[in-house]
């Protein structure tokens, strides 16, 4: 019985892991079922995350027990009849009616899922800001990847600034600045290489990319011309205003949402393992409980019969003394006999 217990253990362990994991991965549809009012001032923000706390633990929970739980009665108490069947088997005849004492219970088994996700996902900062996502700042996360754009360095470097020169070529260098001053202006390939990574370490630097989009501009209008780059301009203009424009509540909860469940399936995550062996726990205390309750019942109905056994000990001492003292009394009454024939024949028929 004890590794029957143990491989029914094991099989809800496995199948709370496997339905948490898929539970998880469906967590957006719950969360796009909250529709609680939102609304970004922060005390009622974090009122409104409270509310989807308990609504992502209540949602979680139901959807497991509609999931696992019929099923999981079904085979605890198809274990508990097992258990008590086969204990059964260790009574007498008129004493196997107790077991329906034990199992099956009054009531079905219920599994309990322990999630607490407001403990869980208490460290959620959620980001609602306006973000264009032509931005500088977001062109730059998008094409070099948030890692790298984090990685470059006040100039655009991603490796360290070269050491500086040595005197004597400083001073052949500044010679050839000295006959260039009056020179046209001409950048070489690797100046404006320079630029360009000077311009994106400073739009990677500020949210709003103010330098960085100057310097830009200034290296565009000088390819392009005032023309294309004023009707580029008037586009990305257009741009940023209906992003900005459509950037409504509804737009920021589509946000929120999105942030919490990313954050929250991180977090839940951590705990599938947990939340399995809480279960399987709670199966396991059903079934030891019921085991050792079998157990207690099939010792007192052992202590019983001991007991009665004891009695029926002594009733058979008692009647070995009464015959043995019958068969005292026999021969006593067999002597008598014979004393009274020896009596008679001698005295009486004389």
């Amino acid at each position: 019985m004890k590794d029957k217990i143990c491989h029914l253990v094991e099989d809800v362990e496995r199948k709370v892991s496997i339905a948490l994991n898929e539970e998880i991965r469906k967590l957006s549809d719950l969360v796009d079922e909250f529709s609680a009012p939102f609304h970004p001032e922060p005390i009622v923000l974090n009122v409104y995350k409270r509310e989807l706390h308990v609504h992502v633990e209540s949602g979680l929970g139901s959807n497991l027990k509609s999931r696992l739980s019929s099923a999981l009665a079904v085979n605890v108490e198809s274990a508990q009849r097992e258990m008590a069947e086969r204990m059964s088997q260790l009574l007498p005849t008129d004493k196997r009616e107790i077991k329906s004492v034990l199992a099956p219970r009054r009531e079905p088994f219920e599994m309990f899922y322990r999630l607490n996700c407001d403990n869980l996902c208490a460290d959620f900062k959620e980001d609602i800001s306006f973000r264009f996502s032509f931005g500088f700042t977001s062109l730059i996360q998008r094409f070099l990847g948030k890692e790298r754009s984090k990685k470059l360095t006040m100039f655009g470097f991603s490796e360290p600034v070269p050491r500086p020169l040595s005197l004597g070529h400083m001073q052949e260098d500044d010679d050839v600045d000295r006959r260039s001053v009056r020179s046209p202006v001409s950048l070489s390939e690797e100046d404006w290489s320079l630029l360009s990574r000077f311009a994106l370490s400073q739009v990677a630097s500020s949210s709003q990319g103010t330098v960085g989009g100057a310097l830009i501009a200034g290296m565009a209008f000088r390819f392009v011309g005032w023309r294309v780059l004023a009707v580029v301009g008037g586009v990305y203009a257009a741009l940023y205003c209906y992003e900005r424009l459509t950037y409504t509540n509804a737009a920021k909860e589509r946000r929120f949402k999105k942030q919490y469940v990313n954050h929250a399936s991180k977090k839940l995550r951590l705990i599938v393992d947990l939340t399995s062996a809480n279960c399987s726990h709670q199966v396991q205390q059903e079934l030891s409980t019921t085991f050792a309750r079998l157990c207690t019942m099939i010792d007192d109905c052992t202590s019983e019969m001991r007991g009665e056994i004891r009695g029926l000990d002594e009733e058979a001492a008692l009647f070995e003394d009464v015959a043995r003292r019958a068969k005292v009394l026999k021969n006593k009454g067999v002597y008598l006999s014979g004393e009274v024939g020896q009596f008679e024949e001698k005295y009486l028929k004389d």
